[in-house]
């Protein structure tokens, strides 16, 4: 999974936020211990100060002072414990030399002494015998107790992170696998597949189950409502046909009877092509039922699509060029094949030029593209003409829909709804936009 996926789940997202949520706990706790602990050890070295120099608060003279303080200093490792007594005359007596400053004491170590403590001392000064006592603490056993401190922070939240971070991260990918696969069946809805089902989960009852539960329930209405919906059209078309194709056969039989140029002649003339015009209605209808409707589906194969083209372009020819319309051809060298019906294909096609023919003025011309690109193989037709409205584009691709402007010319609206039918059916996607000026009808088909 990339990472940007990972970044942008919400699973992995929580699981992130609960390991830190756990990691600042441990930090907290761990960093309020250290602190109270730091604290009650500083006071306790501070209280034994405060005791050792009780202990020398017997003597009464600076000699005497001298005296004891020198005892202790030479049982004392200054490393550890340090004693300075500062005669009235100047004189320093211990195991360190001592320097008083407005901050407090610098002990520094005597010539030839013993070693200091590199951690710094914890002092305590007292003015005694007319001098100064100084009496300090190494402050290593507070370093100890920071070292012990962290040693067991990293102990223990080291293991409890990553421990966290890989329960995590495992909850997370099985959450997010069982989000991927709810957005892939709307993803598959969103396009029209409304048999795509989420698959079951035995066992489980939480949300993410439900909302599966829902999708799948809901895309089953949807599936049985559109059947519904296809195979009345589909039954009306169907039901109706045959009485029309009736009716047209019942008007030749009498528009043979009749004699040529007379007002009843022209009469059943209109009624036959009325007729005929409402047989082609319903023939279509019951074709993008067929398609759209999965019943017997043809056989794909591949199809060259530059041949195709140029069939329908030299068929077409004869009529472009009576009409005032140029039809000229734009395809690569050698052929182009896609997996589909030749048949549908070629119907396609020729409803796209037949729309570019009917619905443009003399002086229009029209271009038969075909190209590939890293995403698959395009085909356009595109055209000079009017063009069609930006809000008006997806409309027309409706069963029945026809622009205000074309109600007067021939057609019945179906012709747009059956090819965007057949690139359904091939996988591929039928998409209208501005020419400047004019349409650009793209069937794109994916990539094999």
């Amino acid at each position: 999974m990339a990472l940007g996926s990972l970044a942008g789940s919400t699973p992995v997202r929580q699981a992130f936020g609960i390991v830190a949520v756990v990691a600042a706990v441990n930090l907290v706790t761990l960093g309020l211990a250290y602190v109270g602990l730091r604290a009650s050890t500083e006071e306790a070295m501070r209280a034994n100060l405060v005791q050792n120099v009780a202990g020398f608060q017997v003597a009464g003279s600076p000699r005497a002072l001298e005296i004891l303080v020198a005892a202790e200093a030479d049982a004392a490792d200054p490393a550890s414990r340090v004693f300075v007594f500062i005669a009235p005359d100047g004189r320093v007596t211990g195991n360190a030399d001592a320097v008083l400053s407005r901050t407090g004491v610098e002990i520094r170590q005597r010539p030839e002494g013993r070693p200091l403590s590199v951690d710094g001392y914890l002092p305590q000064i007292e003015r005694m015998a007319g001098g100064i006592l100084i009496i300090a603490e190494s402050q290593t056993p507070l370093r100890r107790l920071r070292e012990s401190f962290l040693t067991l922070l990293l102990m223990s939240l080291a293991p409890t992170v990553l421990i966290s971070l890989g329960a995590g991260a495992v909850i997370a990918a099985r959450a997010r696998r069982r989000v991927d696969r709810i957005e892939a069946t709307l993803a598959r809805l969103g396009e029209g597949a409304l048999d795509a089902r989420i698959p079951e989960e035995p066992g489980r009852h939480d949300d993410l189950a439900r909302i599966g539960a829902r999708i799948n329930r809901m895309a089953a209405a949807q599936e049985a409502a559109t059947s519904a919906l296809r195979q009345v059209s589909a039954d009306i078309a169907h039901d109706l046909k045959t009485p029309l194709q009736r009716m047209s056969a019942l008007l030749q039989d009498l528009r043979a009877r009749l004699e040529e140029g007379g007002a009843e002649a022209v009469l059943a003339d209109r009624a036959i092509a009325e007729a005929d015009g409402a047989v082609a209605v319903f023939q279509a209808l019951l074709q993008i039922a067929q398609i759209e409707g999965g019943g017997a589906r043809p056989e794909l194969m591949p199809v060259d699509l530059v041949a195709l083209v140029r069939g329908l372009a030299e068929l077409y020819a004869p009529s472009a060029e009576d009409s005032g319309r140029s039809l000229t051809l734009d395809l690569p060298e050698g052929p182009v094949e896609v997996r589909g019906n030749r048949t549908l294909l070629g119907q396609a096609v020729s409803n796209l030029i037949e729309n570019a023919l009917r619905h443009t003025p003399e002086g229009t011309a029209i271009v038969l593209r075909l190209a590939r690109d890293e995403t698959g193989v395009l085909l356009e037709i595109a055209d000079t003409g009017p063009g069609i409205p930006a809000e008006e584009r997806d409309k027309v691709l409706r069963r029945l829909y026809r622009l205000e402007r074309s109600r007067t010319t021939p057609g019945h609206g179906l012709g747009l709804a059956l090819v965007a039918a057949v690139a359904g059916y091939h996988g591929a996607e039928l998409s209208l936009a501005d020419n400047a000026p004019g349409l650009r009808a793209t069937i794109r088909f994916p990539m094999r």
